[in-house]
Formats: C-alpha cells, structure tokens, sequence
C-alpha cells in the first residue's frame, strides 16, 4: 500500500510512519504466524504503553513469529482511509490486518472500547465473533487490565487472556500456528485448544444469564469452559520491560525511557482494582534494574528515566538504586522521575538525587481530604505525613505541587468535600514565597470521579451522578478560586461511561455496537466523547445505563464472576466490612499475611528484596555495577585526545552538519526532527555541550524550519561540543543512529562560533505529478511573463498581498534547459536526481530570492504558478526538494 500518498493530507504524519528508532522489521515471507499487537487510541497514548511494547518485543524474540503495531487512527485519517478504500494496516509491514493471523487488542481503560470497532471495520474484518467462525478471519485476541471483567465486549473477540502476558502470548501463538499448519481443521477446534492455556478466556463457551438485580452473569456451555484463573507471571528477573525500546518522533503522553522496577502493590487501597490485579508484589533486583537502564538510555537517546510500579516508593532498595542511577546518568544529563509516589516514603536523600539533573513535577495522591475517608479507603496516611512530605519537597526547590483526590468515595459527606480545599491551603502554607523572586508556591488539585470497579471491596458500591459529581467538584473550585490554585478535573461525564462499561455486563457490546454506527469514536478524549449517543443507543436496545451506577446487594451474581483475580471473596468482603469500622489493613510486605489467596508460597509468592539482602549488600561494595557498559558505548572514544577536569576551560568547540531530509522524515515536524537529532546524537555518544539552568538543553541550533512534507538536500544544523571530535567520526556515528530519511552529508569543525544565516537564494525541485507537461509549460510561461502576481496570505493575524513574481529569481522545466548560475557539475547532479524521481511527474526548478519584504514558502509560489489550491501543503497535486541554497549560509565569529 502506498501510504505516503495520503500523509501530506493529514496531521501529525509521523503516527503512521512505523519508522521508529528499535522498531523490529521482520521479514513478512520468513514468519510462520503474524500478529498485529493493536492499541485501541491515539498513537501518541499507545506509544507510551508499556505492556504492549514488552509483549511486542516477546514476539519478536521468538523465532518463527512476526508482530508488527497497530494504532487507532485519528478522525482525519479514518475518514480518508474511508474515501480512499484503504483498510487498516500494520505500522511496519504496511500490510493489511486481514493478512495477519492474530490481532492481539491491549484492553487498557474502558473508554477505548468503541475503537476496537473502528480498526475491525477498517480493516475489513467482521465486528463480532460470532460471524468470524467460517472463513479465514485471523484470530481476535484480547488482554489488558480491563479484561477482569470483558463482558461489555466479550461479543466482539474469540478469545481473551486474563492476567499477565510475558508467558501466555507465546503459548497462545503457538497454539494458533500449530492450528493454521491443519488448513481442515474448524476453528471450534482452534478455541478449545485454547482454552486450555492458563488464563485465556472463550467468551462463546458462555452464555448470558439473567440475574435478578437486573445484570446478567454468564455460565459455561459446554466442558472447555469454568472459572477462568488470573495468569500471574511468577519472578519478573526473567524478562525486562523492553530491551530495546521504541522511540517515536512525535511527542508522546510519557516521552521517557520506563523501567518497570516492580509489579504488584499490597498496600490494599480498597479503591483500587490494580492493586487486586496485579498481586502478589514482585520486585527486579538491582543490578537488573541497572542494567535495563543503562541499556536503555543507550539505544534510546532519551533524557528522562521513570521508574515504573504501581507504588515506586515502596520499592525496597529505593534510594540506593536512585543513588546509583543519578551516579551514572548524571554526566549525561539524563533525569528521573518517580511516578505512583506514596506520602511517607520519599526522604530527603531521594529528593536531593531527583533534583541534582533536573527537578521533574511532585505528585502526590491523599485521593480523599479527611482522615476518617482515608481510614475508610485504607490510604494509610495521615495528614501529618502529607504536610511532612510538602514541606520536605518546597525546602528542596520545588515550587509546584499537584495533588490528587476523588470524589464520591463511599461514605463521603459534604465535610469530606470541602477538606479537599483546606488540606490543599495546608499544603500550599507549607512553602512560602520562592527564595530571590515575586513568584509565590502553587498547587493543582486534580479531582476525579470515584468509580467503583470489579474485583475490590467497592464493588458492590453506588456511583454518583454526572450532575452530583459535577456540584462537588464545582465545590471544590469555588473553594480554590485564586492565583495559587489550579483546580483541575476529570469530565463527569466520562466516568458515567466507565462507571457502566466498567461493572457492565454482555448486553453492553450491542450498546457500544450501536453507539459507534452513530458516530461515537474515541471517547477517552474530551473533544470527541459523546456520551449521549450511548444514552440514545441504550435507550434503543431497552437498556438504562444509570442502572449499572447503582448500588448492588452483596448476595447479587455479578457479570465477572466467572473471572478469578486471585484474590478470595471472602477477604474481599471482609475488607468492606473494615471500610465502615473504619480499620486499616496493614501492607503484608510489612507484617503478618492476611490470606488474601493471592500466593501459594510456592510458585506464586511476594518477592521482595528486603535490606541486608544479597541485592542491598552488592549496592554497598563500592559503588554497584561500577563497570555496566553501554550497548552504544563499546565503541572506541571519539576524542582523539581527552580533556583533563579543568584544562582548556575556555575553548569551545563547534560543529557544523549538513544533512538531506527525504523520504519518510520529510514527515517529521521541524520539532520532531530536532528531538530525533537530539535522541541521536546521544545514542552515538556525541559529546554534545549543554545549557545551564532548571532544564539543561543540548546547545543545537537548526535553520529555518521546512515546510511539513518537503525534502532537503541542503539543511543545516550547528552543534556545540563539550570536548574536540573527529569530524569524519561524528558523521559516522550520526549516521549510524539516523532515523530513515535523514542522512548527514558533511561536517566541519571549527574553534569559533558558527551561526546559521539562512540564504536569500535558494532552489528547489518540483515535481507536479497531476498536471500534463504542456499544461506546466504554459502555467510556467504565465507566470514569468507576468509583471506581478498578487498572492493574498494572512500573516501573525494581519492580512497581507504578496507580490510572488518579484520573489521568483527564476523557473523553468528542467528538460527545457536551467537557470544562469548552475555549474556544469550542478547541471549534471540535478539531473541524476530527475532520472532518478522518473514517474512523479513534470519537474521544475525554482530559484527563490527572498532579500526583500515577508517571503512565501515553495509551495505557496507553485500554488501562484499553477493556479492549485493555495491552502494546500506539498501534497499529491506537486512535491518539493530543496536541492541547493546559493549563498553563504554560514558566518564563523571568532
């Protein structure tokens, strides 16, 4: 398929490139089984997925399979998809998802159920699995979080793993090669197979029930189907988060390197469905940690490190590991961040480490205002504690502290509420004003709607309303009006959608079935959700969605009950009981075990590295690990001499680079393409100067940015460096870390400052591709017979004409001869570059002379010339290179 065609038409091409840095190009002929691993959202939420790349990089660790990504497309893109007739296809292989054996759906949150519609119905691929039985439809395979309960959309898939996927995912492909190689065996056969592996669920082998709250239960069919048992990937030291992580070019919503240090959390929040999920605690012991790290920022390039758990500071080496990782990182200017922080386990030395790179924000959650809710929830934190951790954070330079909280918990009363604000006042007086500066301490309260969610001991609770959620919040907000607060929140009335698909039950898939034929689409973000498309469609099939908000006897059959998390009822229900006594539940890694039925103490147990372990004990033997190298680093130095500590402090060190953006990276924005020079130039270990201040930046400066979709041939880029280089040596190992369609052409050196002046004359080849030859040549001699050529363009709000004529020094046909100024060796290079682009069309050459007054972009001129839309950007109708630029473009100061 040719998807570029189509790029230039919509935003944020480099969604669908499948060019990133890591990403596993296997051969489509060399695999016996495909699998397309498909985030239902935005590529910019599924990039930043941890699961999926890890299960991503299982696959592609295991000889005979190929997995390739899949990402909802954004609403421009469907629609085009749709006027073009091109179907869903996988990033890498750019091959159709019919193609594919499995398509393996990460289930992350409830509000991405409707895109699971989207990418089946564009890919051509019936929506429900009861009409995949005949034909040879690859398998649809679901897993994720929210698979604790899939009933809301169990209808649409043929199978559905619960639990973790590290071991499962290679069983399960496994079972669907084996199955494809008997081309008569009937895909029942392919599903019972399946349902023996551990933990793979077969919606079809149940059937609803009708219980008498009103919500249907599901019950076997037949002898493949009971209680589906959660997998639990027993040590984590066997597999690392991703070995080779993909870097995106676009921003993405946790553009960092992430190591899961841990998974699991025992704290028992009694809100908290991960925390059921996702037990019994199991911690990577250091030394791993350090390595996955060092490896990572090494094939990466990133400057940002987050250590990823469900509670990073209960992990049990935490300082030494933080220590050690700054040790390290520090000299490359690499921060970290610690998500999921808990009040009461950050100290002053963790701090002091963070902040020595770069300060990273300071979040922290109390979820409710009052002590007696955070008794009731089991928070474990008292408010002495929170104001503690503040205090501690603004003695340490940090100015901003956000804080979150739901509302609607059970039990909560106004007086609940309104101690949201006046524990935030609290935490806000315990920095004063900022040291040397008018600037004054300021707190972002994020307040969220509680939902209650399958598998915990509120399961059974009531969920506030859309308009009850709304006033509580409203609250809140009055509450903090002001320059020193910022009151954020989460939309009410997306919570009403997972609230209901949340604790919903297998008659929700028509409901989402239908929504989606009205229109609904990506309703994890604000701008698209349309909740009351579901509310007409539940309406519609006899369904009244505030019902799944109610509140439901602890004795009803509940839509999950088929689903084990592991966790026992009975504990389940006796935590609900200590929520109204009001009594916490200590964390099991700290006391005695409270038989929650998670571990066997066999296979299935905490793991933990407790201090005076073998792990703590290695930190302490002079400095851990003193010795892990870098994959990118095993390379010879690329200084010919080295630089002692304090010699030749005053020279400085510059480096001029020209480099080609073709192919693919002519789809990178211009800060897209400064973010993969940056990524590069640390992963070929460029000695690269940076900034000072709060947030030191490499000291890289770009020339004027191209317009989205047009190639150069002639861009520049000067780089300070720290220590002297070998030119011929940072353009080899540049090169060598260069993403598709950026390549570096030349570098110079120089012991004075390089500024870039962008030139007054520059040349460009054009190609227009929809337009005969005798069409351009009279278009061309219009133009250049013409005195002036008004072009009316609006400028920083200002509308202003243009005189386009006067900007053109001159144009011409290639064929029919070139401009003066072209040398012989010119003359022949542009040539070979036309012989080479044959079949894109007419081609062009344009010599722009912008010395004088506001100039027009390429594509803007050749709109004037050709009479084409003039809103467009390079686009199918013509295409742009910028080939040559005439003038001196670089002034040396000394």
């Amino acid at each position: 398929m040719n998807i570029s065609a189509i790029l230039p038409s919509v935003k944020r091409p480099s969604r669908y490139l499948g060019t990133e840095i890591n990403a596993r190009r296997k051969q489509w002929d060399e695999a016996e089984l495909r699998t397309a691993m498909i985030f239902p959202d935005l590529y910019e939420i599924g990039m930043s997925h941890l699961g999926l790349q890890i299960l991503y990089e299982v696959l592609n660790d295991t000889d005979w399979c190929l997995a390739d990504r899949v990402y909802c497309p954004a609403p421009d893109m469907e629609a085009l998809m749709r006027a073009r007739g091109i179907p869903a296809w996988g990033l890498e292989s750019r091959r159709p998802l019919s193609d594919f054996d499995i398509l393996a759906f990460t289930l992350p949150y409830e509000l991405c159920y409707v895109n699971i519609l989207t990418i089946l119905d564009l890919a051509g691929i019936p929506q429900l699995a009861s009409e995949r039985m005949d034909g040879d439809w690859p398998l649809v395979l679901g897993g994720g979080s929210c698979s604790v309960n899939p009933e809301p959309v169990a209808d649409f898939f043929d199978a559905i793993l619960i639990g973790d996927g590290e071991e499962a995912v290679v069983e399960i492909a496994q079972c669907v090669r084996e199955w494809r190689q008997d081309v008569t065996a009937p895909k029942q056969e392919l599903l019972k197979a399946l349902a023996k592996i551990p933990g793979v669920y077969i919606p079809s082998f149940y059937r609803p029930v009708p219980g008498v709250s009103g919500f249907s239960s599901v019950e076997p069919v037949n002898s493949n189907a009971g209680v589906v048992h959660r997998r639990i990937l027993p040590d984590l030291h066997g597999f690392s988060s991703s070995r080779r992580p993909l870097v995106p070019f676009m921003q993405i919503v946790h553009d960092r390197l992430g190591v899961e240090i841990a998974r699991g959390c025992t704290r028992g929040c009694r809100f908290c469905q991960a925390g059921i999920i996702y037990r019994p605690v199991r911690e990577r012991p250091v030394e791993q940690i350090l390595e996955m790290a060092a490896e990572g920022i090494g094939v990466t390039g990133w400057d940002e490190l987050s250590l990823l758990s469900l509670s990073t500071g209960d992990y049990s080496c935490l300082f030494p590991l933080i220590h050690e990782l700054m040790r390290k990182q520090r000299e490359q200017h690499v921060s970290i961040s610690l998500p999921s922080l808990r009040v009461g386990t950050l100290t002053s030395e963790i701090m002091e480490e963070i902040k020595s790179v770069r300060k990273t924000g300071f979040t922290l959650a109390p979820e409710a205002g009052s002590e007696r809710l955070r008794r009731v929830i089991n928070k474990g934190i008292t408010e002495e504690d929170l104001l503690e951790t503040a205090a501690m954070a603004y003695e340490h330079g940090w100015s901003h502290m956000k804080l979150y909280f739901m509302t609607g918990l059970p039990t909560e009363t106004m007086e609940d509420v309104k101690a949201i604000a006046e524990l935030a006042r609290r935490v806000r007086a315990q920095g004063g004003p900022i040291k040397g500066g008018k600037k004054r301490r300021q707190v972002t309260v994020s307040v969220g709607t509680f939902v209650p969610k399958p598998h915990t001991p509120f399961q059974w609770e009531e969920q506030i309303d859309v308009d009850e959620a709304r006033l509580r919040i409203n609250m809140i907000r009055d509450d903090l009006r002001g320059k020193a607060f910022n009151v954020k929140w989460h939309d009410p009335r997306q919570s009403l959608l997972e609230g209901v698909f949340s604790r919903g039950d297998r008659r929700l898939a028509k409901v989402i079935l239908r929504a989606w034929r009205k229109g609904a689409r990506l309703d994890a973000w604000t701008d698209s959700m349309r909740p009351d498309l579901y509310l007409e469609a539940g309406r519609e099939e006899g369904i009244d969605l505030s019902a799944y908000l109610e509140a439901r006897p602890l004795d009803s059959k509940l839509p999950w009950d088929h689903i084990s998390s592991g966790v026992d009822l009975e504990y389940i229900k006796k935590e609900r009981e200590k929520a109204w006594k009001e009594i916490y539940t200590t964390d099991c890694r700290q006391g005695k075990c409270h038989k929650c039925g998670v571990c066997d103490f066999q296979e299935i147990r905490p793991v933990v590295f407790r201090k005076g372990s073998e792990d703590q004990a290695a930190i302490a033997d002079s400095g851990l690990l003193n010795d892990i190298r870098r994959v990118s680093g095993t390379a010879t130095p690329l200084h010919r001499h080295e630089v002692k500590r304090g010699e030749d402090q005053a020279v400085r060190h510059f480096c001029l680079i020209r480099y080609s953006k073709t192919g693919p990276a002519r789809f990178l924005g211009h800060l897209e393409m400064v973010h993969a020079f940056h990524r590069a130039a640390r992963r070929a270990q460029i000695p690269v100067a940076y900034s000072s201040g709060f947030h030191p930046m490499p000291r890289v400066a770009f020339a004027q940015p191209l317009s989205l979709g047009m190639e150069s041939l002639m861009e520049e880029a000067v780089m300070e460096l720290s220590s002297p280089v070998l030119a011929e040596e940072v353009m080899r190992r540049l090169n060598r870390e260069m993403p598709q369609g950026l390549s570096i052409n030349e570098v110079f050196l120089s012991g004075s400052k390089i500024r870039i002046k962008e030139p007054s004359v520059s040349r460009y080849l054009v190609w227009l591709s929809k337009m005969e030859k005798g069409e351009v040549q009279e278009a061309v001699a219009r133009f250049v017979n013409a005195e002036s050529v008004p072009v009316e363009r609006e400028r920083k709000g200002k509308k202003l004409v243009i005189d386009a004529r006067k900007q053109v020094e001159s144009i011409c046909v290639v064929a029919e001869g070139m401009p003066a100024g072209i040398t012989p060796e010119e003359r022949t290079w542009l040539a070979g570059i036309v012989e080479q682009e044959e079949g894109q069309g007419t081609a062009l050459l344009l010599t722009l002379n912008r010395s004088e007054g506001p100039g027009l972009k390429p594509h803007e001129i050749i709109a004037a010339v050709t009479g084409c839309c003039s809103d467009m950007a390079p686009t199918e109708l013509f295409s742009v290179m910028q080939v040559l630029k005439s003038n001196v473009i670089v002034n040396s100061e000394k």
